[in-house]
């Protein structure tokens, strides 16, 4: 066995060391509380009276009064009416109850009163608050984590530690938030999400249509959503903010074997991510509207034509534009969504807009041409300056179903314009349609033998002789074969360059009426631009 499997070995003995130590101090598992710290917490949101507190026994567990109970445990808290306790002569330690009748309840030595309507709520938070000081330690860990770092993967890469397994967060839209690293993912499947930092539709369905997903509660309550399609176990808890789902936790099995304690602690870490995002990463579950979720499923791969179909009443313009945004400067998200896409809507009035890939996609109504009004394209301008922006631009479309078609030629724009004209931040397609077909030829090297011989004449010949007849040719083809503009762009005169032309056509032996030549000689231009040899 060599040294690194070795030092793999130690890390994760490490790692079960803590694990082990974690169970033995009762940091997992179950929790316990005292009773006024409890009721304490709960009275911060349901009103609740504290009528007797006479010991502090902790409670490691909640229950309701069924009526049936002969005995109650001295460590567990009840929660019921104060009739179903009629006739008991040993009443629980422990008591949240609905005054409804006159038993006497004053034995009762640690005693709450709430109102009837409030009573499953004091029991839902009795079972959260439990369940989140049952991480005791591990919760605080990953809270003081989270309170000096500010960033959630600190946060990730803590738990996944503790687990002693992968971890993954994402947002209820499959999009990955953040990964352990400390840990790394090995499920192939995951590992194909994470790199492109999101869930195909496909891949989706497939998920929701797993049995355990459509059954589990809406709570953090862990549960295994392993599948035949990865080798690895996996466990998911829901992360939720003010009772609304915002995301999920994903726990895949390594070489620590998933146990039930895992499930219990995986819950625990739920609750932290939740506080974590709640007070630094709340930007990031702004509600969007339904033409962000319809723009957003259909570049995840939803099919257009029916998924369009799921979004009745969403109206839009008869001609459509896609942009591809990409920040330079990037300062970080929460700058992304509290003010560069505002700025960009109100330059771009009635755009929608979502993000997908570290890019903000807009879909941007057009009123009469092809392109921007000239008042509308200097704002952007001046956005793009000021925000250093790059902007991929489409070509036209007319039906929304087409937006996920169009949008990946401005990301092609966008990709394209850096590369061969960085000095441009605002690309249209349009002008780089045929750059993005050389883009899909698999072999680059072949281009080479679609250009015509004359350009590499040109070149050698320049070469040897210190003259300039390549880039003579190449601007009197941008211009349309004119004379006057190409002279005036080359500052000779117009007798010199005819002298220039003759002498081109003479080394090349080409015949620059021809049209078919001089297309052939511009698309070649074209490559040698593309691969970079045109200088």
């Amino acid at each position: 066995m060599d040294g690194r499997r070795l030092d793999i070995d130690n890390l994760w003995m490490m790692h079960y060391a803590n694990f082990k130590v974690l169970r033995e101090q009762h940091l997992v598992g179950s929790g316990s509380m005292k009773f006024n710290d409890l009721v304490a917490k709960i009275s911060v949101n349901i009103p609740i009276i504290k009528n007797a507190c006479k010991n502090q026994m902790e409670i490691i567990d909640i229950a309701l009064i069924d009526g049936r109970q002969n005995s109650f445990q001295g460590n567990i808290l009840y929660f019921g009416y104060s009739s179903q306790l009629a006739g008991i002569e040993n009443p629980p330690c422990h008591g949240i109850l609905v005054k409804d009748d006159e038993t006497r309840i004053d034995q009762i030595q640690n005693l709450a009163l709430v109102a009837p309507a409030e009573l499953f709520s004091a029991v839902n938070l009795a079972r959260t608050l439990m369940k989140t000081s049952g991480g005791g330690l591990l919760y605080e860990e990953l809270i003081k984590r989270a309170n000096e770092t500010r960033d959630l993967q600190a946060v990730v890469n803590t738990a996944s530690i503790l687990l002693g397994n992968s971890l993954i967060f994402s947002d209820v839209n499959f999009k990955i938030l953040a990964h352990s690293t400390s840990i790394p993912v090995t499920d192939d499947l995951w590992k194909d999400n994470i790199r492109q930092g999101y869930c195909s539709y496909d891949f989706i369905q497939a998920v929701q249509q797993l049995k355990p997903i459509q059954q589990a509660a809406h709570t953090t309550d862990a549960v295994e959503v392993s599948c035949t399609e990865s080798p690895y176990r996996k466990l998911s808890s829901k992360v939720f903010h003010n009772d609304i789902q915002v995301g999920f936790l994903l726990m895949i099995e390594g070489e620590t074997p998933v146990t039930p304690v895992h499930m219990e602690m995986l819950e625990v870490v739920s609750h932290a991510i939740s506080y974590t995002t709640i007070h630094y990463f709340s930007y990031l579950f702004q509600t969007g509207t339904r033409y962000q979720q319809l723009l957003y499923e259909l570049l995840i791969g939803a099919p257009p034509e029916n998924i369009v179909s799921c979004f009745p009443g969403l109206e839009f313009a008869s001609k459509l534009m896609a942009l591809s945004v990409l920040p330079t400067r990037y300062l970080g998200e929460r700058h992304l969504k509290d003010h560069l896409v505002p700025a960009l809507k109100e330059v771009l009035t009635g755009s929608h807009v979502t993000y997908h890939e570290g890019k903000v996609a807009v879909l941007v109504p057009l009123l009469k041409n092809d392109r921007f009004p000239d008042e509308q394209l200097k704002e952007l301008q001046n956005l793009v300056a000021a925000e250093h922006l790059r902007i991929g631009v489409s070509n036209t479309f007319t039906h929304v179903e087409s937006f996920a078609k169009y949008y990946h030629q401005a990301v092609s724009a966008l990709n394209l314009g850096k590369r061969l004209n960085p000095e441009n931040f605002i690309c249209y397609y349009l002008d780089y349609q045929f750059y993005d077909l050389l883009d899909h030829v698999e072999d680059e090297a072949q281009l080479g033998q679609f250009c015509h011989p004359a350009l590499s004449i040109l070149r050698q010949y320049d070469r040897k002789n210190e003259t300039c007849l390549y880039d003579t040719l190449k601007v009197y083809l941008d211009v349309g074969g004119s004379i006057k503009r190409a002279s005036e762009k080359l500052f000779v005169h117009r007798n010199s360059l005819a002298y220039r032309l003759e002498r081109i056509a003479e080394i090349s032996n080409i015949d620059l009426n021809d049209a078919y030549i001089r297309f052939m000689l511009r698309m070649s231009y074209l490559i040698d631009c593309y691969k970079g040899q045109d200088t």
